[in-house]
């Protein structure tokens, strides 16, 4: 047995395998379909290498036909020049991109009696390319392409989910009203944003992600307008949001008090919090409070 040395394979769609065993069989003729047949993908997986390790060992398939045959298999798949227009540098296309194949290759609201594919063509795409969260857009870039290359579309079905794509967010793109207002380098604004989104509780938006950064919680605003297809729904909530947004720093600039942004460790604001609490007080008071104690104690130290 030369089992060590045996290079296996791996499938992450039915489409991937069925073209593996087809491969084998066209390129080898000592492989048999019968020891292929298995009730799951791995199971037939299994099979594969199976038959595969028992044609090494008996000097009837080379010993790097497993990655002659991913490389075959890499080879007719669709070309990369169909993706294209998906720009790994555009963060609000792939960021919107990422959200709505997430929902969408999710098989909800079909009734069982219904043909799920027929109704949803995405579904022929790879649902486990978006089950990890991510914070940035070049992973879910990456997770696009994945959905497409692992799933169970073959090429011409694949062109036309993409073509079907690209006409939903031509759609999208048009309306900037958010991305235009949201201003550069003021994390306290998409803060806000952010913050004023989850507080809609009529009819609320959909949310894109949970923001784990700053910088995140703007794109997800973006993405969380871009992702409502209630036109008229999407365009309220933004002037209601703008309208808000005026309103509070006027009140800022009529108090004489401006917005700041300052990281802590949780352990901190949770200590923050429970002060603020005990004084009955809000935490920008509480701050204030605080800063003007201490520092009454350093004029009376000196």
């Amino acid at each position: 047995m030369i089992r060590d040395n045996i290079d296996f394979l791996d499938a992450s769609s039915e489409r991937e395998c069925t073209f593996y065993n087809d491969y084998l069989l066209k390129n080898i003729r000592s492989a048999s379909l019968r020891n292929l047949r298995g009730d799951s993908l791995a199971e037939r997986i299994k099979k594969l290498n199976e038959e595969l390790e028992n044609l090494i060992n008996k000097k009837r398939a080379p010993q790097n036909f497993a990655t002659q045959m991913r490389m075959a298999f890499k080879a007719n798949q669709l070309s990369s020049n169909y993706f294209r227009w998906i720009d790994k540098k555009d963060e609000r296309l792939c960021n919107w991109a990422w959200c709505y194949l997430k929902s969408i290759t999710k098989n909800l609201g079909i009734e069982p009696e219904q043909n799920p594919i027929k109704e949803n063509p995405f579904l022929l795409l790879s649902g486990k390319a978006f089950n990890t969260e991510r914070s940035n857009a070049a992973d879910r870039h990456m997770d696009i392409l994945d959905a497409f290359y692992n799933g169970e579309a073959d090429t011409q079905q694949q062109q036309d989910l993409l073509e079907k794509l690209k006409a939903k967010w031509q759609e999208i793109r048009l309306n900037e009203i958010i991305v235009n207002w949201l201003e550069e380098n003021n994390p306290s604004q998409w803060a806000w944003a952010w913050s004023y989104l989850q507080n809609i509780t009529q009819r609320p938006l959909k949310q894109a992600w949970i923001p784990t950064t700053e910088a995140e919680k703007k794109a997800a605003v973006i993405a969380t307008i871009d992702l409502s297809d209630n036109v008229d729904r999407k365009a309220l909530i933004i002037d209601k949001m703008k309208k808000a947004w005026s309103q509070k720093k006027f009140r800022e600039k009529s108090s004489g008090k401006k917005p700041y942004s300052i990281s802590m460790t949780l352990n901190t604001k949770q200590k923050l919090n429970a002060l603020a609490e005990e004084k009955n007080m809000k935490i920008n008071e509480m701050v204030e409070y605080l800063v003007r104690n201490e520092y009454k104690k350093r004029d009376s130290n000196e």
